[in-house]
Parts: structure tokens; C-alpha cells; sequence
């Protein structure tokens, strides 16, 4: 295992110091900059990213002369590190033989550069255009490299801390006022990325979808899937071995990143993990902020509409509701496009191909994630509201796996 992913005596238990934190935000600023004898750090949020610790930084900055310190004394700090997610991977690992467990681990490792650099490539574009409300301010952060021991540098990236917000549990569902807010603020930011040239595009970390999931072989997914088959439920054990069956047959990555130029579409920015946890509300349920973009590339919108829609309502509400929101945030799209006087990429009728399209394969990468909630839900103290929470989310799981073996048997032919 890289010596980079291991517990450590740095910040929030990494390999990252106060004095790497220094260099990196003294670059940034473009000019000397030090760290006072006052520094603190807490844990702001478990695993947030899983390929990041994140926590409250308060530092008193020391500036040469009469200058000002560009950044605040108290921000949120980003670490690139594996920790959170190797925490995760360990309820897994007792069920797994210990040579696939720590193939597993070894290949979500190597998966932290690129995630990290996907949030510094986002923040560092997106700082050039006028403020967004929509996101945190960005002040510092810095690439991570592989370096010829095979570890990687240090990296962090440093944001505004959001106070006084909530996100909600992905045991809840969203409202409709709620899901009508996220797609309107999706669509906002995507209209951001829509002139960026060819060349900016492929300085992304992640290269579409295939780029973004290599990771996420289907022996992976067939193994996870063998997991959650574990669960005492016979119409999810039923669902499994179908998926089993059915995921070879499923559109792979590969060909769903080319068919925007089949049906003449322009790729657009995909946030690629847009979910409850990523979502800021204030307390009187105005979405405040969108965070967490380490998993963003360009492709389809139907990426992110299948994401949340999946994760923030229940199957139910979904059926019921997926055209019109389909509808909404085309809508919402369009008019964005038209305010900043740029081109609408797709038209909807491509949009709901696209998504017909996507989906199977777009939720077969969500199940890993939705197996490890189940793993924290089953854990929960015993509590008599706890049979209730894990039902409602086992018929989200369940409604999500019927709807890819569905979705997949009725696939539109492009």
C-alpha cells in the first residue's frame, strides 16, 4: 500500500503539515506568506468524497509589510487522501478473500489524483468567471502527482465555510420544490463550461465517463452486487441474480461517450456525484450551495439527472415525476443559454433518449455506494424507528435495481 494512503500524524490523521499547507497557499497567493504560531484543524465531515478528509481550518496569517492576508483566518480544508475510503472498504473486507480486498483498495488509491486534480481543474476555471452563488468561494489549493517512489504528492484545497446549512441524509427524499431548485442550479453551472474549448476539456482529469469509472470494472460491480445479494431479502435476492445476468448485456461507459456525436449533441459538464450529501440547503429550504467535484468530466446530462433522481426520491416519486423533470431542467437549461447567449446543446428529445440510454449503466455504478449506506443503516443503533429506515431504503435499492434491468430490456436504439 502506498505510504501516502496510511494513517500518518499530519492534519486530520494524513501525511499532509501545517508547512505543506503553507508552501501550497504562499504559491497560490504569489507571494510570501506564513502561517502564524496560531493553527488549528477539526473534522468538519466523515469521508467526505471518500478520496478526502475535510475539516475547519483557523490560522492567524502573517503578511510582509502592510499587506493584507488574501484568505480568511477560518475556511474549510480539503486533503487529497484515501483514509475515509480504506475506513469504508474495512466493513467490506471481512467478506471478501484478502487478495481481492486488497486489489480493491490498491485500485481506489490510485484513484485519488485524479479526483482531487478534477476539484483544483474546477475551482481553477471556475474562479476565472464571474461569481456563481451556487458555489463556495475557492482560495487555495494545489495538483497531485505520482512520483517515482509510486506515492503521490501532498495535496489540499482550501474553500469557503458555509455556515448555518444542512444536507439531507440519503435516507430522505427531496420535495419537489427541492428537485425543481437542483436541476434549475445544475443547469446554471453547466451553462458555465459550455464554450470551453476542446483544448480545456481534455486538461480534465477524467475523460468522460469511461475515464471517470475505470476503476468500476464490471467484476467489481458483479462483486459488489454479490454483497448486497447477502442481504436477507428474498425480492433482492431475486433482483441480484438478474443483475448478474443482465450487467454483461448493459451499455458499457465506452459507448455511451460516443453517443453524443451519434445524435449530435454537444457533451456538456457533468457534475458526476450529484446526491443529497453534495446538495446545501439554508433553513428555510433555499438550495444554498453545490460542493464536492471530484468526480466532474464532460458527457452526458443524463449522468447527473439519473444520479440524483435515484438518490433523492423514492422510486415511486421517480416514475411518476421523470418527465417532468426532464422537462424542468431542459427547461431551466435553455433559458440559461439564452441569457449568457450561447447554444442549447440537445434539444429534450434527446435528452430523454439519452437518459433511456444512460440509465442502466449510470445506476450500476451508483450500487457500490448505495451497499456501503446499507452497511451504516444496518449498523445503526436499535432504535424504534430503525426497521422503518431500512425498509424505506431497501425499496429505493430495490426500486433502482428493477428499474435497470427494465430500462435495459426497453433501451431506445440510436
Amino acid at each position: 500500500m502506498l505510504k501516502t494512503a496510511e494513517l500518518a500524524d499530519g492534519l486530520l490523521g494524513t501525511t499532509l503539515q501545517w508547512e505543506d499547507v503553507q508552501k501550497i497557499a504562499e504559491e497560490s497567493a504569489g507571494h510570501n506568506l506564513k502561517i502564524g504560531e496560531k493553527k488549528t484543524i477539526k473534522p468538519l465531515a466523515e469521508g467526505v468524497g471518500l478520496q478526502s478528509l475535510l475539516g475547519i481550518a483557523e490560522i492567524d496569517w502573517e503578511v510582509e509589510g502592510d499587506d493584507k492576508a488574501p484568505y480568511p483566518n477560518k475556511f474549510a480544508l480539503k486533503i487529497g487522501s484515501p483514509v475515509a475510503l480504506l475506513q469504508a472498504l474495512e466493513a467490506q473486507a471481512a467478506k471478501l478473500p484478502p487478495d481481492v480486498a486488497a486489489n480493491i483498495s490498491d485500485e481506489f488509491i490510485s484513484f485519488l489524483p485524479p479526483c482531487h486534480n478534477s476539484e483544483n481543474y474546477f475551482y481553477k476555471y471556475i474562479q476565472s468567471l464571474p461569481k456563481l452563488d451556487i458555489l463556495p468561494d475557492f482560495y487555495f489549493g494545489n495538483q497531485i502527482e505520482l512520483e517515482k517512489d509510486g506515492n503521490y504528492s501532498k495535496g489540499c484545497i482550501a474553500i469557503e465555510l458555509v455556515e448555518d446549512i444542512k444536507t439531507l441524509s440519503p435516507l430522505e427524499n427531496f420535495s419537489d420544490d427541492q428537485m425543481l431548485q437542483v436541476l434549475d442550479a445544475l443547469a446554471k453551472l453547466q451553462v458555465q463550461f459550455i464554450n470551453l474549448s476542446e483544448d480545456k476539456r481534455r486538461e480534465a482529469p477524467h475523460q468522460g465517463l469511461s475515464g471517470l469509472y475505470s476503476p468500476f470494472k464490471d467484476w467489481f460491480l458483479q462483486l459488489n452486487n454479490g454483497l448486497m445479494a447477502l442481504f436477507p431479502d428474498p425480492e433482492m435476492q431475486k433482483l441480484t441474480e438478474t443483475f448478474a445476468t443482465t450487467l454483461p448485456e448493459i451499455i458499457t461507459a465506452d459507448e455511451l461517450d460516443l453517443v453524443p456525436c451519434k445524435l449530435g449533441m454537444k457533451k456538456v459538464f457533468v457534475h458526476g456525484d450529484l446526491w443529497s450529501a453534495n446538495i446545501m440547503w439554508n433553513q428555510e429550504g433555499h438550495l444554498k450551495k453545490l460542493i464536492d467535484f471530484q468526480m466532474i468530466h464532460f458527457g452526458l446530462a443524463a449522468t447527473d439527472l439519473a444520479r440524483v433522481m435515484n438518490t433523492c426520491l423514492s422510486p415511486e416519486e421517480r416514475h411518476a415525476n421523470k418527465e417532468k423533470y426532464l422537462k424542468h431542467y431542459f427547461d431551466c437549461l435553455t433559458k440559461h443559454c439564452k441569457e449568457d447567449d450561447h447554444p442549447v446543446p440537445f434539444d429534450l428529445e434527446q435528452l430523454t433518449t439519452t437518459y433511456n440510454l444512460a440509465y442502466p449503466r449510470v445506476s450500476a455504478y451508483l450500487l457500490p455506494a448505495l451497499t456501503a449506506v446499507l452497511e451504516k443503516v444496518v449498523s445503526m443503533p436499535n432504535i424504534p424507528a430503525k426497521p422503518m429506515v431500512i425498509g424505506s431504503f431497501i425499496s429505493k435499492v430495490k426500486g433502482i435495481y428493477s428499474d435497470i434491468i427494465a430500462t435495459h430490456e426497453s433501451r431506445p436504439e440510436i
